[in-house]
């Protein structure tokens, strides 16, 4: 899950350090969100191109940057905009939900993104593969919308610069427990699965 952690942490500190850049240099509130959203734009899009493919986890992000922007162009109330942002979020969420129901759970796609071909499992496991994938996609789409409504508040309560960073911080809480449960849920599955190669091999 080490890329995973990479990528939140290049998706999250740019775009905060832009803002309160911004904000120390006297630029309002809300040209520093929109140069911030724009910042995160960039981020995904050179992921994309870099990647040289749109998977759905690349739509994904992708979806959920073109709505950051249209929420951001369309008010000029920096509130709005932090709660359209979050609203975006809710969103990402219900994708990570539907996703169990739908297609590919999107932890697969994601896991397929990182992993190495020789890490791919054997046909015979897919369908256990996939109802783990099931399990961790609906764990996140949870999260994500637990996370949203814990901004929400925080937007609700406190000022622009104080609610932009204090969102930021439990964005990165959200996904760091997240990703803990995701490695620890992998490992508890790997161990299981040595053990049952133990046993047909005895």
């Amino acid at each position: 899950m080490r890329p995973v952690l990479q990528t939140v942490g290049a998706d999250v500190a740019p775009p905060l350090v832009a803002y309160y850049g911004l904000r120390a240099a006297g630029v309002s509130e809300y040209i520093a969100l929109l140069s911030a959203t724009v910042l995160s734009g960039l981020r995904v899009i050179y992921g994309v191109v870099r990647a040289r493919r749109l998977d759905p986890f690349a739509v994904y992000l992708l979806l959920t940057f073109g709505l950051s922007l249209a929420v951001a162009l369309s008010t000029t109330d920096p509130k709005l905009v932090l709660v359209g942002n979050t609203v975006v979020n809710a969103i990402g969420g219900l994708i990570f939900l539907g996703s169990c129901v739908i297609g590919t759970p999107l932890t697969q796609v994601v896991s397929d993104r990182f992993s190495n071909a020789d890490d791919q499992p054997e046909e015979v496991d897919a369908d256990r593969r996939r109802r783990i994938h099931i399990r961790l996609s609906a764990m996140w789409g949870l999260g994500l919308l637990l996370e949203v409504a814990i901004r929400l508040i925080v937007i609700g309560r406190f000022s622009v610069d104080t609610a932009n960073g204090v969102n930021s911080v439990i964005t990165i809480v959200v996904i760091g427990v997240l990703v803990l449960a995701t490695v620890a849920v992998g490992r508890r599955v790997g161990t299981q699965a040595v053990s049952a190669d133990g046993g047909r091999t005895t």
